[in-house]
């Protein structure tokens, strides 16, 4: 049995064929969300992102993502430019939540095939990572370090690396 969070969308959603334990259809704080379905079993939950208030603030769904199996969750993205942003869907990934998707094609698809990391690898973009050198900022990305080399009798390479 699976459960659906509407808002927005959920003329969309009422068009989706599967069998339905619980809907729920308004706007909710994402820890409502968390705990209203954390010991709440289901098979998938079709999560319209439009129904977790201030949804664009990526911290309501970090918080909704640590009270919830997200391999569970199919999440509903809005059609806009900002939810197809690469970096935007990067931070989904970096928060365990793979299956996402805007149209009922995709939902169909996600409900009978769900994504896994391996799936959704090649989104995922690391930050570059800063170091300090001499009080200056240098990224890591444009630094490669070949070897270490001794510079003193007393330490070797290995003891610096």
């Amino acid at each position: 049995m699976n459960v659906i969070v509407a808002n927005k969308y959920k003329e969309l959603l009422n068009s989706v064929d599967i069998e339905i334990i619980k809907k729920i259809e308004g706007e909710f704080d994402a820890e409502e969300i968390g705990n209203a379905f954390k010991n709440f079993y289901f098979q998938r939950m079709i999560l319209d992102i439009t129904a977790i208030k201030n949804y664009k603030n990526i911290e309501n769904l970090q918080k909704l993502s640590m009270m919830l199996d997200m391999d569970k969750v199919i999440l509903l993205l809005e059609d806009d430019e900002e939810s197809g942003d690469t970096r935007y869907l990067s931070k989904l990934v970096s928060m365990k939540i793979y299956n996402f998707t805007k149209n009922l094609e995709g939902i169909i698809y996600l409900y009978n095939h769900p994504n896994s990391y391996r799936d959704v690898a090649h989104i995922q973009q690391l930050e570059d990572v800063k170091i300090t050198v001499n009080n200056e900022y240098s990224d890591l990305t444009t630094t490669k370090v070949i070897g270490i080399r001794n510079v003193t009798k007393q330490s070797g390479s290995t003891s610096l690396a």
